[in-house]
């Protein structure tokens, strides 16, 4: 069985929509802080130590505007590690994270900007001269914060990330560098919520090995959360795939429902399981970052058939 992960790209949508505030970055972490932050300028040293920033973390750019619309302005940092060359800094970053002190609290929240490199690890972004934007991408009156990071070299491309406050914390809507699922034989894809970059793994079963998963089954993926200590997985979502027949007769027996049936196609059933209750403790780190990715999935809306030739 071959996958394969697939860029999904939304730059003329984005584009139009930086054109428009020109005219007029799952990995999410608090903090508090009582003293209220210094004036920032970019290209100076960001310490916060209820962050855990590495020491070379500097700023890349700030905004001083509200974002999570409480009408008080907050503090919008744009911050990455940088090497010194020849005595001065790198003009590229990595391990780009938005900070945000709010107005009020003088709180910090920060979201990592992830991305996936060649061997499959999760990574910080990196870019050139990255830079903030702030406007409403959502539609809903609040600001939100996008970043721009060139990538330089030959192609001259540049990633995007757009960040919305949400329920007291940082939450991706959109990110070039989001990564869909692609299973050619299930003929099917499915793209994460941004939110899970860098929180989860795939295991892909067929045949025999689906079947002794789920019987009849002739496909199954399992979308497992990986623990911080990296020792526990356990199943945020399991799309399992079922010959017509077998689901009819698998959804009239007796008992609780195998899955909440997805689509239909070509004489096969695409079927989703979701854990009914977390299985951390919920006042712990994983419990908390396993019932946000919970929250964040919407199956129908990140899953598609495939288009056959």
């Amino acid at each position: 069985m071959k996958n394969q992960h697939v860029k999904k790209i939304s730059v003329l949508v984005l584009a139009g929509f930086m054109c428009a505030v020109g005219v007029g970055k799952p990995q999410v972490t608090s903090a508090e802080q009582k003293a209220s932050a210094p004036n920032m300028q970019i290209g100076q040293k960001f310490i916060a130590p209820e962050l855990k920033l590495k020491e070379n973390t500097y700023v890349l750019d700030y905004k001083k505007a509200d974002v999570n619309g409480d009408s008080v302005d907050d503090q919008v940092i744009l911050v990455g590690t940088k090497k010194m060359i020849d005595g001065k800094l790198d003009a590229y970053a990595s391990d780009l994270s938005i900070v945000v002190q709010e107005g009020k609290t003088k709180g910090y929240v920060k979201y990592d900007w992830l991305t996936k490199g060649t061997d499959g690890t999760w990574d910080g972004e990196s870019g050139r001269e990255p830079n903030l934007i702030i406007g409403d991408y959502t539609g809903n009156k609040v600001n939100d914060i996008i970043v721009t990071a060139p990538q330089g070299g030959n192609g001259g491309y540049v990633d995007h990330l757009v960040v919305a406050w949400e329920e007291n914390r940082l939450k991706a809507v959109f990110a070039d560098n989001q990564e869909a699922y692609t299973n050619l034989q299930a003929n099917f894809s499915f793209t994460p919520p941004v939110s899970w970059n860098g929180n989860y793994k795939v295991s892909q079963y067929g045949g025999a090995d689906a079947n002794k998963i789920l019987p009849s089954a002739k496909y199954v993926m399992k979308f497992d959360y990986t623990a911080k200590d990296g020792k526990d997985a356990e199943p945020l979502l399991m799309i399992s795939v079922f010959a017509k027949n077998d689901w009819t007769r698998l959804s009239s027996e007796e008992g609780p429902p195998v899955g909440s049936e997805i689509a239909e196609a070509n004489g096969m059933v695409y079927v989703s399981i979701t854990p009914q209750s977390n299985p951390f403790d919920p006042e712990s780190e994983d419990g908390k970052q396993f019932d946000q990715l919970y929250r964040d999935l919407n199956v129908t809306k990140f899953f598609a058939l495939l288009t056959k030739n």
